[in-house]
């Protein structure tokens, strides 16, 4: 595990108390890869599947962006049951050269990044509410309903990232932010463990601004992807908004002004890597972009940002 160095929080915005006590977390050392073992998935599993799927279905293909809505009609993702693995990755794989990486669960930063600059997105076979989570947890209490738990499991690793995984740019872009990931880790800028911390935390927090909380500008073009034409002016392409029904009818009742609780911000990267977030909440903000080509050209435009050097 990297630091956790508070030397530079200072600089930070929206500060939040943010914790994943009691989350097992993985390292390189440990015995982290995990075979999905499909043959044992239960029709409990399946049921809990369904109802998280069927519930967002109609809403994501509404709102979704067309990235996601391309990838998900293009792979075996099935609304009914569990995915597997095996028949996706290839597919994955043949599209852009991402596999995915069957895990054990929560893994460290370092580790992380190294599998992501392999081009490898990290999946777990646990799902939320299942008996399977409470026996790994049977000794903590932490959070586990279906609209949320701490560890990201099956739905949100399979459901909400990997069908972006299917676009060529965006796994690029995954890539390029996985490369940066491990770069800032191996220091070979000597700037030395409090300023690899913060800025590693600087890159959690774009992260999280974007392919797991962001919304694009929306464009009638991408109606045609839709059973029901988009009305919000939004479209959705952030992983954490897509696999939380609570999330997308928050950003639903925000647009329409039925709800007040988030507001709708302009993308700024210099304002996005020095805000928190929330880990256990409904998010108070969400960052907007133009275009998945203007995030990504500020992404590698700005890359300094992430190599912050003190003062």
């Amino acid at each position: 595990m990297i630091l956790e160095s508070t030397k530079y929080d200072y600089m930070f915005h929206n500060v939040i108390p943010n914790t994943i006590e009691g989350i097992i977390i993985f390292g390189a050392t440990d015995d982290y890869e995990k075979p999905q073992k499909y043959e044992e998935v239960t029709d409990y599993e399946n049921r809990i599947w369904s109802e998280l799927f069927q519930n967002l279905e109609l809403l994501l293909n509404q709102y979704a962006s067309k990235e996601y809505l391309y990838g998900l009609n293009t792979l075996p993702i099935p609304n009914n049951a569990l995915p597997n693995f095996k028949k996706i990755s290839p597919l994955v794989e043949s599209a852009t050269g991402w596999t995915l990486l069957p895990v054990a669960g929560f893994l460290d930063e370092e580790l992380f990044f190294d599998i992501n600059k392999k081009k490898q997105f990290p999946v777990t076979d646990i799902i939320r509410r299942s008996p399977r989570f409470d026996e790994k947890y049977s000794n903590m209490q932490i959070k586990n309903n279906k609209g949320y738990t701490p560890e990201p499991d099956i739905f949100h690793d399979v459901q909400a990232h990997v069908p972006f995984l299917m676009d060529n740019d965006y796994a690029e872009f995954m890539w390029q932010v996985g490369l940066l990931g491990d770069e800032i880790i191996r220091d070979e800028r000597g700037l030395g463990s409090d300023l690899v911390a913060h800025n590693l935390k600087r890159l959690q927090n774009f992260a999280w601004w974007t392919y797991e909380y962001g919304l694009i500008v929306g464009n009638d073009d991408y109606d045609d992807f839709r059973r029901v034409p988009n009305d919000i002016g939004y479209e959705i392409y952030g992983a954490g908004i897509i696999s939380s029904l609570d999330e997308v009818k928050n950003v639903v009742d925000c647009a329409k002004g039925l709800a007040s609780h988030s507001a709708f911000l302009n993308y700024d990267i210099e304002e996005i890597v020095l805000t928190c977030f929330d880990y256990s909440h409904i998010q108070d903000r969400y960052y907007v972009i133009e275009s998945m080509d203007i995030l990504y050209e500020s992404f590698n435009k700005n890359k300094e940002l992430f190599f912050f050097e003190g003062n």
